[in-house]
């Protein structure tokens, strides 16, 4: 009865905990990927001015013309290179179904980071593509989690259109230096690879600044978007930026899907997001951030994540993910094992974004699950 393709993807994992927590009596929830946080008032304020104007009909496809320059004045300012076109997506998970169906044909083959978002690799296979993938893990004991070009380089074959980058890394929360990202995307131009670039966690990057493959690759589609940055995952509000052949294709397939990103959403946020203070949120979450890195076990070989607001620390030893998630359950936390990301099942995914109460609740279930030898 259902499509072939169907057999080739699982349900989520998160979701499946997000699910459980439904069910669960003061669960503490460390598992789920949004801004604890309240959307600031100016936002909420501006959607219903939006709202009560009539701005509830269609836009065009690609988005308000208005709201596309402002996203391009944005990159040009905070890169030094304006991108040929811009389109706001219906969130960047719309995004990335709208590149990766005007690149990739099937057979063809996309490079992917290990550990990963589980969306990238289930949507490369739902649509016949191959995906393969360079190791995003530390390349020593207690190393930072990296990319290496050489690796990447050595992946590419005649059947290879497109490199997949992700900084902040959703899971581990690795931010890519400046060089890193230069020597991939030299890896990519060398190839006549596209970047894909998903970047939705670059506000919260902690401890440098934000380096984006806009800078540096020939050909790159950049995935941006509001929804961790202002807490409004509900929106459904991204953006791709990009050459303009793959901008158009793209506008081309949301027109027979999206249609258009919510439309009273995009007035709100060309009406005050641009301009709004949000590094109170920022230095909230880096003290957060610090608050885990400083209070987890040893055990747990945790350094301080670089950027997005989850970590991704090593499982206790002697146990694997299923048991320690199972533990974890019996305590009434939850969190996502490692391997819904990754080939390997050597960590867990913890998000930082929640209260202090709820967070400090976590890590003391944390430390006392930890086995001792």
């Amino acid at each position: 009865m259902l499509a072939e393709r169907m057999g080739r993807i699982e349900p989520s994992g998160i979701r499946r905990i997000f699910e459980l927590m439904t069910t669960m009596d003061d669960p503490i929830n460390l598992s789920i990927g949004q801004a604890h946080y309240d959307t600031p008032p100016e936002l909420v304020e501006a959607a219903c001015r939006a709202l009560r104007a009539g701005f509830n009909r269609y836009t065009v496809t690609q988005g308000l013309p208005r709201l596309n320059a402002r996203i391009l004045d944005d990159v040009k300012l905070r890169y030094g290179r304006r991108p040929e076109a811009s389109l706001v997506t219906a969130g960047v998970s719309g995004g990335i179904v709208l590149a990766f169906l005007a690149l990739l044909d099937p057979g063809d083959e996309i490079l992917l980071p290990d550990p990963g978002f589980m969306m990238y690799r289930n949507l490369a296979t739902v649509i016949g593509a191959v995906p393969r993938f360079y190791s995003a893990y530390p390349r020593q004991v207690g190393g930072r989690f990296a990319t290496d070009a050489d690796e990447i380089e050595s992946l590419i074959t005649d059947r290879t259109r497109v490199l997949f980058l992700n900084s902040p890394s959703n899971p581990t929360g690795a931010v890519m230096t400046k060089a890193e990202i230069e020597a991939a995307c030299a890896v990519a131009d060398r190839h006549g690879l596209v970047v894909i670039s998903d970047e939705i966690y670059d506000f919260f990057t902690y401890d440098s600044d934000y380096a984006s493959p806009v800078a540096c690759a020939a050909q790159c589609v950049q995935l941006g978007g509001f929804s961790k940055t202002y807490g409004i995952p509900g929106w459904r509000m991204g953006y791709a930026t990009g050459p303009t052949k793959v901008l158009e294709a793209m506008k081309t397939l949301q027109q027979f899907s999206f249609v258009c990103a919510p439309a009273p959403f995009q007035h709100a946020l060309l009406d005050v997001a641009f301009e709004l203070d949000m590094k109170p949120y920022f230095d909230d979450y880096r003290r957060k951030r610090d608050f885990v890195a400083r209070s987890l076990h040893p055990s747990y070989a945790l350094l301080p994540p670089e950027g997005s607001f989850y970590a991704f620390p090593q499982l206790p030893r002697g146990m694997n993910g299923d048991a320690f998630l199972q533990a974890a359950i019996e305590h009434k936390l939850l969190i996502v094992p490692g391997k819904s990301f990754s080939s390997r099942d050597t960590h867990f995914r913890l998000a930082f974004a929640a209260d202090d109460a709820t967070l400090r609740r976590g890590v003391d279930v944390l430390n006392q699950l930890v086995v001792h030898d």
